[in-house]
């Protein structure tokens, strides 16, 4: 939000700024979803970031490098490194080298495809249904295009074979 001074007053007053009104409201609405799937997988003793790898690999059977998943999640390598080898010792994830080239690939289990397939969405589900089919394909659509305008405006040319 902008500020102004009124000469008149000396008081600050607000000036509105319709980008930065619908990015606070963005901020607010995905932190608020964030905590309201973060309580539902606590009952899975799952993270949202390992829901998120988990959900990756279910929709990636040759595995997914390191490097992938750092660019899809947004975090460093060495973050990545640390999540996998956690997720890899509770048997939800196994580490494969690469025969083709020096680099690991990250599998499924099939005690993280079960964890998965059990792990409820209710809460995603439960808020989304305020939406029709039709705004929920418009408003897809619209973060689509914010998400690949950001990317190129940091140059994050990537994009992940998995990307909707």
């Amino acid at each position: 939000m902008v500020t102004k001074i009124n000469k008149k007053s000396n008081k600050v007053t607000p000036k509105t700024n319709l980008d930065f009104d619908i990015w606070v409201l963005l901020d607010q609405t995905r932190d608020i979803i964030s905590k309201a799937r973060e309580l539902e997988l606590d009952q899975y003793k799952l993270t949202r970031v390992q829901a998120t790898v988990l959900f990756m690999l279910i929709n990636h059977d040759r595995g997914v490098t390191l490097a992938e998943i750092s660019k899809w999640i947004l975090r460093e390598p060495h973050s990545v490194s640390s999540l996998i080898n956690r997720m890899e010792k509770t048997g939800l994830v196994k580490k494969i080298k690469s025969l083709e080239a020096p680099k690991i690939n990250v599998v499924l289990t099939d005690k993280g495809r079960e964890l998965y397939s059990n792990a409820s969405q209710q809460s995603i589900d439960m808020i989304f249904s305020s939406l029709s089919s039709e705004e929920k394909l418009r408003f897809k659509s619209e973060l689509k295009k914010l998400r690949d305008k950001a990317r190129n405006l940091l140059g994050m040319d990537y994009k992940p074979p998995f990307l909707p």
